[in-house]
Order: structure tokens, then C-alpha cells, then sequence
């Protein structure tokens, strides 16, 4: 254990920004015939600075001009109810959420860039903090499968 901490540890860095999707299921994958890519998933709080509601004609309009032309293929927005502690308050904030989840190939060079403008696009625009990110490698497949 204490060996892979420290090949982690040194390793880490060297890694940087890398995105490298490995399938944990490379078999299955193979089986039902999808393709490795990256699960990315964006939390973003409702809720802004002064107590105000980001509404639902304002968190609309942002993925309209922000989220939609990066990821045309598409997305999934979750309605979500998240928690996070506020180290400069020193208090726990649970507030409304949204979680967009997006299905992308990692080889696609504008990945970065694009999760970067949006982060930063919602931040400046509702005065947050921070915007979420998780992203996970696996393996997805939105074509038509034949009914038996």
C-alpha cells in the first residue's frame, strides 16, 4: 500500500492535465460493441453570492450560449441538491444544483478548452466560486441496438 501511495505520489505530477482513459471493463465494452471514451460531469451551484436564485430562465439562457455550441452532439442536465463547505464563511452551504454530464471522446483536442471557457463563463456570469468537475474514463454507445 504504502509502495502505490508513493508511485502515485511521484507519478501524479508528471501526469499533469493527461487525460488517460483506460475501461475497467475492456471486455465488456468490446462485447456490446462501445467505444472507450470520458464521462465528464460539471456541478454547478444555483445559488449566487447574495442569496439570490440563478432561475430557471437564467441557468437556460447560459446553456444556450455556453454549454450548447461546445457539445452539440449533447448532454444530460440532473436538477441536483449539492453541499460544499465555504472555507472563508466556515460554514457548510447545501443549495440548489445542476449537474451536466456530457459523453466525449478523449481525443478531442478542444476538451480542455471547453470545460475551461464554461467553468470560468458561469463563474464570471453568477459571481460563484467554483464550478464542479469529475471526469471518469468508460466506455458509452448511443447507437441503435436491434430488439430481439
Amino acid at each position: 500500500m504504502k509502495r502505490t501511495l508513493l508511485l502515485l505520489t511521484l507519478t501524479a505530477p508528471l501526469l499533469g492535465g493527461c487525460i488517460v482513459p483506460v475501461s475497467v471493463t475492456p471486455n465488456l465494452c468490446r462485447e456490446i460493441q462501445t467505444r472507450d471514451g470520458l464521462q465528464i460531469r460539471l456541478m454547478f451551484g444555483l445559488t449566487r453570492p447574495d442569496d439570490s436564485i440563478i432561475d430557471g430562465d437564467d441557468w437556460q439562457n447560459f446553456v444556450d450560449s455556453e454549454i450548447t455550441p461546445r457539445f452539440p452532439a449533447g448532454f444530460t442536465v440532473i436538477d441536483a441538491q449539492g453541499q460544499w463547505y465555504d472555507a472563508a464563511g466556515h460554514r457548510i452551504i447545501r443549495e440548489a444544483s445542476r449537474i451536466v454530464w456530457i459523453v466525449a471522446s478523449s481525443s478531442d483536442r478542444n476538451l480542455q478548452p471547453y470545460l475551461k471557457a464554461i467553468r470560468q463563463a458561469y463563474q464570471k456570469r453568477f459571481s460563484q466560486q467554483a464550478v464542479g468537475l469529475a471526469i471518469q474514463s468508460g466506455c458509452s454507445s448511443f447507437e441503435n441496438v436491434p430488439m430481439e
